[in-house]
C-alpha cells in the first residue's frame, strides 16, 4: 500500500489521516499490530533534530516506561531505532485533557473528581518506584475508553538522583511547577501533588489558579499567597473538592497532603452520592466546624478547610489547618476579567494552558452574613436538612431587615443566592 510502513511488528500509514499528533521534533501517527490488528500510537522522532539534552529526555522517557506497568499509566509495547528516527509503540488514546479544555472549557465535577482519583493512583504507583513525574499538566493527561493515561516521562527522574544539578534547572511547565522547583530549592515526590491541584484547579474552573506570562510576576503572585493563602474560586464546588484543592496547594510541601488523604477525602464525595445525598437540598448540613472537630474524623490534619461567614463582604472558605494562619478562598461571579483574556489567549503556549471561556470575567460577589446569630439558638443546626437550614437562614434575613432597613440591598443579595 502507498506510504505505508512497517516497523517491527506494527504498521502504519503515513497521511494526514492517520496523523494524530505532531510535537516539536515528532509525528505521532495511528497504527496497529500487524498480527493482532490492534490499535496503536506510533511516535516517531526525527533523530537529526534530537541531540544533546532533548536526546538525553528521549532515552530516558524509554527506560522509565519500560518499568512501569500500571492501569492508569501509558503503555509502551515497543521501542525502535533505526539510523534516521526512534519509534515509540503505545496504546492508542482518543484525546486528552488539554483538548477537552479547549473545546468544553472546562469539566463537571464529578467527572474531575474522577479522573483526579485516577491520576493519584498513577502517583501512588510511581512513588513506590521512586519516580518524580515533574510535569503534570493537561496535555500529558491522556484520555482512552473515559480512563486517563498518564503520558510523558520525559523529565521523570528517580527520587535518589535528585541533585544540586538537577535542582539547578527549571524543569516542568511553570504555571503547572510547585514554588520549591521553580525557586529551585529541595523537592520530592509532593511537587507532583502541587502540579495535581493546579491541574485540579484547571479542569473545575478552567483557569489556571496563578497565572503569569512573566516569569517574574508568577514568583511574586506565588511569594503573595505564600503570605494570605487566598485563592479565588470562579463558583462555589464541593465540600470535597475544596479540601482536596487546598490540601494539593499547600504552598510548603511539609503541609502538602498525602495521597491517602487525597483520597480519603475524595472517596466520601461518593459515599455522600451513594448515599442518595446528590442534591444540595437534600442533604444533611454539614457539622458546624466546632462540633465536627470533636464528632467526625479529620481526613488530613495537614489542611483542614471548612467553611465560615465573615465580616468582609465576601463569601470565604478558610483553613483552620495547625500550619496556616489564615487559608481563604473567596468565590466569583461572572463577569470579564482581563487576566482570564490573558489566559485564553496563551493557552497553547509552553508556559502553560488555559480554558478559553466564553464570558471570561468575574467578579466578587458582596454577601454579609456577620449580623446573624444563629449560633446562639436553641435550635440543633447540625442536625438540619439543607433546605430546612435555608429557610431558617432566610427568615432571621427577614428579620434583621425589618430591624435595620439600610441593609436591605446586602441582606437581599444574600437571599437571591441562597434560594
Amino acid at each position: 500500500m502507498l506510504n505505508e510502513k512497517v516497523i517491527g511488528e506494527y504498521v502504519y500509514l503515513v497521511s494526514d489521516e492517520c496523523k494524530v499528533g505532531v510535537g516539536q521534533f515528532s509525528h505521532v501517527y495511528k497504527g496497529y499490530h500487524e498480527k493482532t490488528k490492534k490499535q496503536v500510537a506510533i511516535k516517531q522522532i526525527d533523530k537529526k533534530q534530537i541531540k544533546g539534552i532533548f536526546e538525553q529526555m528521549l532515552r530516558n522517557e524509554i527506560n522509565i516506561l519500560k518499568q512501569l506497568n500500571h492501569q492508569y499509566i501509558l503503555k509502551m509495547y515497543a521501542y525502535y531505532e533505526t539510523s534516521n528516527n526512534f519509534y515509540i509503540i503505545t496504546e492508542f488514546c482518543e484525546t486528552d485533557v488539554l483538548q477537552i479544555l479547549k473545546n468544553q472549557g472546562s469539566l463537571p465535577e464529578e467527572k474531575v473528581i474522577a479522573y483526579v482519583l485516577q491520576i493519584s493512583e498513577a502517583l501512588k504507583y510511581l512513588n513506590s518506584k521512586k519516580i518524580i513525574h515533574r510535569d503534570i499538566k493537561p496535555s500529558n493527561i491522556l484520555i482512552h475508553e473515559g480512563e486517563v493515561r498518564l503520558a510523558d516521562f520525559g523529565f521523570a527522574v528517580h527520587q535518589d538522583k535528585v541533585g544540586i544539578e538537577d535542582r539547578q534547572f527549571q524543569i516542568g511547565s511553570p504555571l503547572y511547577m510547585s514554588p520549591e522547583t521553580l525557586l529551585k530549592n529541595q523537592y520530592n515526590h509532593k511537587t507532583d501533588l502541587w502540579s495535581l491541584g493546579v491541574l485540579y484547579f484547571e479542569m473545575i474552573f478552567g483557569v489556571v489558579p496563578f497565572f503569569s506570562i512573566e516569569m517574574d510576576d508568577l514568583l511574586r503572585k506565588l511569594q503573595q499567597y505564600q503570605q494570605d493563602y487566598i485563592l479565588t474560586f470562579k463558583y462555589p464546588v464541593s465540600e470535597a473538592s475544596t479540601e482536596a484543592i487546598r490540601n494539593l496547594l499547600a504552598y510548603d510541601p511539609s503541609h502538602r497532603c498525602e495521597i491517602r488523604n487525597l483520597e480519603l477525602i475524595l472517596k466520601n464525595y461518593y459515599s455522600n452520592r451513594a448515599a442518595g445525598d446528590a442534591s444540595i437540598h437534600s442533604q444533611k448540613r454539614t457539622i458546624t466546624p466546632d462540633k465536627r472537630k470533636k464528632d467526625s474524623p479529620n481526613q488530613s490534619p495537614e489542611n483542614r478547610s471548612k467553611a465560615q461567614p465573615i465580616k468582609k463582604e465576601l463569601v470565604k472558605v478558610s483553613c483552620s489547618a495547625k500550619c496556616f494562619d489564615k487559608n481563604s478562598t473567596y468565590f466569583t461571579k461572572n463577569k470579564p476579567n482581563k487576566e482570564d483574556d490573558q489566559q485564553n489567549s496563551k493557552r497553547e503556549e509552553n508556559l502553560g494552558t488555559d480554558r478559553k471561556d466564553n464570558e471570561a470575567i468575574h467578579q466578587i460577589s458582596g454577601i454579609r452574613l456577620h449580623d446573624l446569630t444563629v449560633y446562639n439558638e436553641k435550635v440543633t443546626l447540625e442536625n438540619m436538612s439543607n433546605e430546612d437550614f435555608l429557610a431558617f437562614l432566610i427568615k432571621k434575613l427577614e428579620s434583621v431587615k425589618r430591624q435595620d432597613p439600610s441593609q436591605n440591598i446586602q441582606i437581599n443579595e444574600c437571599q437571591l443566592l441562597l434560594v
